[in-house]
């Protein structure tokens, strides 16, 4: 499995004026609709940041709503390490079976037979290492599947990064403020390290070799 690694540097004074308005990193994967809707990562930064992770993941189940702001609180749980390809079920006690056959291919399915409520929100969670400091359980996705139904979740290598107040790392992030920096992994693209740019508000290549098909940018949501 992949191993990735995001540097992200800072000056002095964009530092103090984060601080001054309460802004943080916001470090976030796509979803099914193509554009992030959890927060992965949230910290206040340092002047030089390293984020660390694998491409390996979680499947958890959630009472929480999809709403802006919201917590992603686990009912339960595949731990990281869940198998792709393969059918998860969401049992009536709450508790994850499997893996079984069934499953859709380059991605992970699991089928929601929880009777306490009409649908339950559902995604995958990814481990990190943010400056030193191990992160588990944070969702990177999330969306609604009905009793009965299955929800397919594919995994995505690409993670977007942008700068915001208010929101925090595990959480429902429906309206972003700036703009936001898309940073395309995988394909042999194992680490990126970029620069925070004040005038434009975007994050810029700080390594030769990254071009346009690597670091793109895209406007607010």
């Amino acid at each position: 499995m992949a191993n990735y690694q995001l540097d992200v540097a800072f000056t002095q004074a964009q530092l103090d004026t984060f601080l001054a308005t309460g802004t943080n990193v916001i470090v976030a994967k796509p979803s099914g609709s193509g554009q992030p809707n959890v927060a992965w990562q949230v910290f206040t930064p340092f002047p030089a940041n390293t984020l660390n992770w694998t491409e390996e993941y979680g499947i958890y189940a959630s009472t929480s709503e999809i709403k802006a702001g919201a917590t992603l609180s686990q009912l339960s749980n595949v731990p990281v390490g869940a198998a792709m390809n393969k059918l998860y079920t969401l049992e009536a006690s709450a508790n994850i079976t499997g893996p079984a056959s069934g499953g859709q291919p380059n991605a992970f399915s699991l089928r929601n037979t929880y009777p306490n409520k009409t649908y339950m929100t559902v995604g995958l969670y990814q481990d990190a290492n943010v400056n030193g400091t191990d992160i588990a359980g944070n969702a990177i996705s999330a969306a609604s599947v009905l009793l009965q139904s299955t929800a397919v979740m594919e995994p995505f290598t690409t993670v977007y990064i942008w700068l915001q107040s208010q929101v925090k790392s595990n959480s429902v992030v429906t309206t972003v403020t700036s703009p936001m920096t898309e940073l395309k992994f995988g394909g042999g693209v194992n680490d990126i390290s970029v620069a925070y740019d004040s005038s434009s508000g975007t994050f810029l290549p700080a390594t030769d070799g990254l071009d346009e098909f690597v670091v793109s940018h895209l406007p607010c949501l």
